[in-house]
């Protein structure tokens, strides 16, 4: 009897979704996880969520049941903050700015 209690609660412990890692690609409807699965936008969570642009890896935090989600890195993006440096070009000129505020 033991043993058929301890097969329970390890078949419960492999099926209850606790919070993991995962990666996905930024899509219009959501993140794209694999070919079948499509995460929805109204579970995206997390700051960075403004941040990502259509096509851009993500690493997301899963919670336990899979119910939301947080983008807690964009792959290989910098994200503007305050204090860094911009440089953007124009006409052949560039123009180095001082980030002061983030809104």
């Amino acid at each position: 009897m033991i043993k058929e209690i301890k097969t329970i609660v390890q078949n419960y412990i492999n099926n209850a979704k606790l919070c993991n890692i995962a990666m996905g690609t930024v899509e219009s409807g959501g993140i794209r996880m694999s070919e079948k699965i499509v995460i929805p936008n109204e579970l995206i969570k997390g700051n960075l969520k403004n941040h990502t642009s259509l096509g851009d890896k993500v690493n997301l935090i899963r919670n336990h049941g899979g119910k939301e989600y947080y983008i807690f890195e964009i792959i290989d993006k910098d994200v503007i903050g305050k204090g860094s440096t911009v440089t953007l070009s124009r006409d052949g000129s560039s123009y180095e700015y001082k980030v002061e505020e983030v809104v």
